[in-house]
């Protein structure tokens, strides 16, 4: 039911700390957290939340976790398991629920039962495991109830994260947070990544911490240009007569004949060579993948040969008159819609019912559309697949994130580290970290293809300024969102709970 993360913190911190770059922000998190370390002296934090792998919150751990050792703290990693699948039909719904989507229907029922079993036996599992001294950090939903179990049994002090939310109220969200509140109402204090996302009731116990990405993982690492053409090349995105080994498992791409085959099948996607639009997520509904596919559908029709250039798709999408090299970009345009295996995200139920839904909507185009839209599947070793979202990042020509709600968008984040011009829906955290056309550019309504097919076409339309957007976004990220000042923020949140 529970299970513990190794993790090695001493070669993470000197990777760091030898690295002339990121010196200073090492050298500003120990000084800044010396007096929070000191007070958590003979506790251990426990940071538990619902997977090793698949999805932002795993993949900030392993290096919150590790620095946080680094300067000192006692600090553990623990990940729940259960293989009880209304547990996790159960959470989705909550997760949907608090974007303002879902069914406050199910909120009881059998699936509930469920949630509250394994959530009992997980908390008498952590019970084993804690001392009195100790303080719990819990991660959304998942193991929400099971932390507020051990909370009334133990009385230590504890902290619940959660990594989703919704700016505006809706009869969905206030169902779903009154149905959590009696185990929020345990924890000593929470932490949301937006104020604009704290219900009413958790104001005067909340501190806000957005999402951080670390530099010096696969995913974000630096990256040259043969670099990104290899690991291109070795996971079948691009194809290539050198001798190239490739990865022992492939990115793989739609076919005609609903199977996945290795990404250059029927043929090179074009990736260095065609303006390339790409999104990667998880495979989700609220990610906005459908509008994205339509969206681009109505750019390409509107320069199509049988194409108006004064009525019809094109007069709904375009701003101003193009000329000739503007069409030419959108006629060779291709979308990438990239997620990982459905099966290696073992906390997301709908992932695999999402990608067959999208590969209904992508067989409803007409081949040449077909063509020039590749759905990808992801290598299912992590490493690898962190390597190719790194590469494609660097790479495509264009980063989209059309989500319908955003808790956050690390995705854009990750982006912007690698200097990447982007379009992102005008939503939650990625309303916070894009600056319209001072760093990208905002999608005014992703759930509208035709608002979605306009902002592409004026991406494409501002090539002169992306030079200066994606120096902007590289900037913006150093300042707000690595993870040195999210191990500070988090330090001074636990000794608050401590203390509280």
């Amino acid at each position: 039911m529970l299970r513990t993360i190794e993790i090695d913190p001493e070669e993470m911190a000197d990777e760091y700390a030898t690295d002339p770059v990121f010196r200073q922000a090492v050298e500003n998190m120990q000084q800044e957290t010396e007096d929070d370390v000191e007070a958590l002296t003979r506790r251990k934090i426990w940071m538990v939340n619902s997977t090793a792998s698949g999805g932002g919150v795993a993949e900030m751990m392993e290096t919150l976790v590790g620095l946080i050792r680094s300067v000192g703290a006692e600090v553990t990693w623990a990940v729940m398991e259960t293989d009880e699948s209304q547990f996790f039909d159960y959470t989705k719904n909550i997760h949907n629920l608090l974007h303002g989507a879902g069914n406050p229907e199910k909120l009881e029922g059998e699936a509930a039962e469920t949630y509250e079993d394994v959530s009992r036996r997980l908390a008498e599992t952590i019970i084993e495991h804690i001392e009195p001294n100790d303080v719990l950090c819990i991660h959304d939903p998942q193991p929400l109830a099971a932390g507020a179990y051990v909370v009334d049994e133990l009385g230590i002090p504890a902290v619940w994260r959660c990594h989703i939310g919704s700016e505006e109220g809706s009869p969905e969200s206030q169902a779903a947070w009154e149905h959590l509140r009696p185990w929020i109402e345990q924890y000593d204090r929470t932490v949301f990544s937006l104020p604009e996302y704290v219900p009413e009731f958790l104001v005067d116990r909340t501190d806000i911490i957005p999402p951080a990405i670390d530099p010096k993982s696969p995913k974000n690492r630096h990256m040259k240009p043969q670099a990104v053409a290899e690991v291109l090349a070795r996971s079948t995105l691009i194809d290539t007569d050198h001798p190239t080994e490739q990865f022992d498992q492939v990115a793989r791409r739609l076919q005609l004949d609903g199977t996945f085959a290795p990404a250059t099948k029927p043929e090179d996607i074009g990736l260095l060579f065609r303006p390339t639009f790409c999104e990667i997520s998880r495979w989700d509904r609220l990610k906005g993948f459908h509008e994205l596919m339509e969206g681009f559908a109505l750019l390409k029709k509107s320069v199509a040969p049988e194409s108006n250039e004064q009525t019809g798709a094109d007069d709904a999408i375009r701003t101003s008159a193009r000329d000739d090299d503007h069409r030419k970009r959108i006629a060779n345009s291709r979308l990438l819609l990239v997620g990982p295996d459905p099966a290696t995200v073992s906390d997301d139920p709908e992932g695999q019912e999402t990608l067959e839904d999208i590969k209904e909507t992508w067989h409803s185009f007409d081949e040449a559309l077909k063509e020039d839209i590749a759905v990808v599947v992801m290598p299912e070793d992590q490493v690898q697949s962190a390597l190719v979202i790194n590469a494609l990042q660097r790479s495509a020509t264009v980063i989209v994130q059309n989500s319908i709600q955003e808790g956050f968008g690390l995705t854009v984040t990750e982006a912007m580290w690698k200097r990447a011009v982007l379009a992102g829906s005008d939503t939650g955290g990625i309303r916070v970290q894009i600056d319209d056309g001072e760093n990208g550019v905002l999608i005014p309504d992703a759930k509208n293809p035709e608002s979605v097919a306009r902002t592409l076409d004026e991406v494409l339309r501002s090539k002169a300024q992306w030079d200066d957007w994606s120096l902007s976004a590289h900037r913006n990220v150093t300042d707000e969102y690595l993870v040195f000042g999210h191990v500070t923020r988090w330090l001074d949140t636990v000794r608050n709970a401590v203390e509280a």
